[in-house]
């Protein structure tokens, strides 16, 4: 008996080589990929996991490996990349990003992010690309106009004043002191709720809400997750064996009935509305129920519900997180405070106290300290694209072919030095209309740029402006001894989220 085991062992041992020579050449197939287009890369790349062996393993979040690179490679314009097994084309140099997003847009009309196909909630504009997500971008695109902006203020105003009850509220239980990311995280889904769906939620007052609980699964890091990126960085084929999406099904199943629910709702009840449930049921009867349709044309209901989905968990966790930010910098920074204080006061007293539309556009100092928060805090620290169509870089031999992922770091061009002195240091005055002219073109993209540029960028500034115009009029914020100093990230995360944001919040008494 022991011999057989020992042949055995001895004849695994013989294959022991070759498998290893195996595993090997498996692993680094595809590293010769930019050195045969003569593009640079940052370092050689680590078996299996390329360029992002400590994002891979958790050991740092994956912005700092970006920033890594971006400053391992000095003047180059660009550099080739390995994201695991699969090449990326990072770039550095504002002038060949701005072809990318805008000027050249038609070579790079695709995010290249994941899309599984099992996954019903996955075809949205975010996702999609080509002429559906053109198609459905023009059919969402006017519930973001200007007058319709504006029907939604009154809207938010319900919301806001739900907040300062809760912030009241937790200051008579905790002294003031309270964790701020998830109050405003539920003061947001309150917001997109009631404006974009008619939805009163009530979520700030409603710890058990279900559409609370379920979008924050949306943006938690988890290992199903993290498995799923790396193998569609490793071996795209093997999705399809793969969970269908990065949330549990009962997630999938609760916003996909949620939607579906409002949007017939709307229909047997003939509501009208100015808001996206409006826009999705006119994009229904254009593009799933007309006769007039190929089906090559045609899009599904669940393609409706689908970017109903992106619209509404979009609209809640990045506008929520960058007013933490805001409210965290303010709070360091005692005489910003005050000054956008002065101005929020001296433009209510001009109005009977109100914020109505015309208010919100005078708060030039606010917007400015939006405009430094969201270059220290994009809510997404890189941007990608992929080539749709072969593409020659300008003035070189290289071309990308098609389907070449495209990796732009949005967060190491904020802190750049050679764009922004002293990047570390909040510093509003940097958008003043004296120096905003001054930007070097294509380094500052918090909202993304060109075609693909989020949809809603003027609806998250307006609940923005509105929540923190509210907020500061009324208390002073403060650090207090729970306050990280500075902000820890979540790694893992594939937005720019903080740990927890601790602050103390002092009635102001007029």
């Amino acid at each position: 008996m022991l011999t057989i085991i020992f042949n055995n062992f001895d004849f695994m041992l013989s294959f022991l080589p070759a498998i290893i020579i195996g595993v090997y050449l498996y692993t680094t197939w595809y590293y010769d990929y930019w050195s045969k287009l003569g593009v640079k890369c940052p370092w050689s790349p680590v078996p299996l996991f390329g360029h992002v062996f400590q994002s891979i393993t958790l050991k740092k979040h994956f912005m700092e490996v970006l920033e890594d690179i971006y400053r391992k490679i000095d003047d180059e314009p660009f550099v080739g990349i390995y994201s695991m097994r699969t090449p990326e084309f990072f770039i550095k140099d504002p002038e060949i990003i701005g072809k990318v997003l805008i000027k050249d847009f038609n070579y790079f009309t695709d995010r290249g992010s994941l899309n599984n196909p099992k996954n019903p909630l996955s075809h949205n504009i975010f996702q999609t690309g080509g002429e559906r997500w053109r198609t459905m971008r023009q059919k969402l695109s006017p519930t973001f106009t200007t007058n319709k902006l504006k029907y939604m203020i009154e809207q938010i105003k319900i919301c806001s004043d739900s907040l300062l009850e809760c912030i009241n509220e937790n200051f008579i239980k905790y002294s003031g002191q309270m964790e701020i990311r998830d109050m405003m995280g539920k003061y947001s889904t309150d917001v997109i709720g009631k404006c974009a769906f008619g939805l009163d939620l009530d979520t700030i007052n409603d710890p058990e809400s279900e559409f609370r609980n379920y979008g924050k699964v949306t943006f938690q890091p988890s290992i199903r997750a993290h498995v799923i990126v790396s193998v569609f960085l490793t071996q795209p084929s093997l999705l399809r064996f793969m969970p269908s999406s990065f949330q549990p099904q009962k997630s999938i199943d609760f916003f996909r009935n949620a939607f579906q629910q409002t949007i017939h709702h709307r229909i047997e009840s003939k509501i009208e509305r100015k808001d996206v449930v409006q826009q999705l049921m006119k994009a229904r009867e254009d593009l799933v129920l007309n006769p007039a349709l190929n089906d090559k044309d045609k899009f599904s209901e669940m393609d409706i519900v689908a970017n109903a989905y992106i619209l509404f968990v979009a609209g809640f966790e990045t506008v929520s997180t960058s007013m933490s930010f805001c409210l965290y910098e303010l709070a360091l920074h005692k005489n910003i405070q005050d000054k956008v204080r002065e101005e929020i006061i001296g433009i209510k007293s001009k109005n009977d106290g109100k914020l109505d539309n015309d208010c919100l556009c005078d708060l030039q100092y606010l917007n400015m300290v939006i405009k430094e928060t969201l270059r220290r805090y994009p809510p997404l620290v890189f941007l990608t694209r992929v080539v749709t169509k072969p593409y020659t870089l300008p003035d070189t031999n290289i071309t990308l072919e098609n389907g070449t992922k495209i990796l732009i770091p949005v967060r190491s061009l904020h802190y750049d030095c050679k764009y922004f002195p002293n990047p570390n240091e909040f510093d509003p005055e940097r958008f003043s209309d004296e120096n905003i002219n001054k930007l070097h073109p294509n380094t500052y993209m918090p909202f993304g740029d060109g075609p693909r540029q989020c949809i809603a960028k003027r609806f998250a500034e307006i609940e923005m402006k509105l929540a923190l115009s509210e907020i500061l009029s009324k208390y002073e914020v403060l650090p207090c001894e729970k306050t990280q100093i500075p902000i820890k990230y979540i790694i893992g995360s594939f937005v720019n989220a903080p740990e927890n944001i601790w602050l103390k919040f002092k009635p102001i008494h007029s």
